[in-house]
């Protein structure tokens, strides 16, 4: 299972399902529910990453019967977050509303904050796609303030993008890219994988406004200098590994 994850992470998608299916036959024979429900788990999301929708929902929906068999709430709430994910991608955002709340309500009952957090984001993408923008804002600033009190820089850096990206909508570019250099700059190390897309986000922003909109910002938002590093990407950015979050 372990080996899958590090396959999957690399983005080799054949050898991440050839390792889970392994484990999936070892579980089966085991009677092991709790593996074959994380199992089937990351089965889904890689189907997901495939493009292949209705058989990531069908592996999820297999590891959501036994979660509730076995009462897991934290792994119920988890699960109802990626089907959520997947009626998003499939542009059914009633369906990905009820989802997203459903794992809120969870979220809050355990007293889950980073999983709340997470779940107000996703909720602000669903009113951002529906044109609710005020409403967005809130769901997402609502998530900034619990990542920023739990000083959760991953969370922070999610926050800070999806925030920077409504206020791109709104047409407050030079605003949007600050909210992207608050993004980018929470880690020393440049691009980091736990700013998501934020630095492609970056060099698009800089490719309408220019590198020197882009040094002036990053001097007002950081107090330093723009770093060599986050200059030599915005001017030539690679193609991201993963396709998904481009999306985000």
């Amino acid at each position: 299972h372990q080996l899958g994850i590090l396959a999957q992470e690399r983005w080799r998608l054949d050898e991440a399902e050839y390792w889970y299916r392994r484990a999936l036959d070892i579980k089966q024979q085991l009677g092991d529910q709790p593996g074959l429900a994380a199992t089937y788990h990351q089965l889904g999301i890689l189907a997901h990453r495939r493009r292949q929708p209705d058989e990531a929902e069908t592996w999820h929906r297999r590891a959501l019967a036994i979660e509730e068999q076995l009462d897991n709430q934290p792994g119920v709430a988890v699960t109802f977050g990626q089907l959520g994910g997947l009626a998003l991608d499939r542009e059914r955002l009633d369906e990905a509303e009820t989802w997203y709340r459903r794992a809120l309500d969870i979220k809050q009952q355990l007293g889950d904050q980073p999983g709340t957090a997470n779940s107000y984001r996703q909720l602000g993408i669903v009113a951002q796609l529906r044109g609710r923008l005020d409403e967005a804002e809130t769901w997402y600033q609502r998530a900034l303030a619990i990542d920023e009190q739990l000083d959760n820089r991953p969370g922070m850096a999610a926050s800070f993008g999806q925030i920077g990206l409504l206020t791109e909508v709104r047409g407050r570019d030079d605003e949007a890219l600050a909210w992207t250099v608050r993004c980018v700059a929470l880690f020393d190390e440049f691009p980091h994988p736990a700013a998501g897309p934020g630095a492609h986000h970056l060099a698009r922003q800089t490719a309408k406004l220019g590198i020197d909109a882009l040094a002036r910002c990053w001097q007002d938002v950081t107090g330093r200098p723009l770093p060599d590093a986050v200059r030599e990407f915005v001017s030539t950015p690679p193609s991201p590994s993963d396709p998904e979050e481009v999306l985000d």
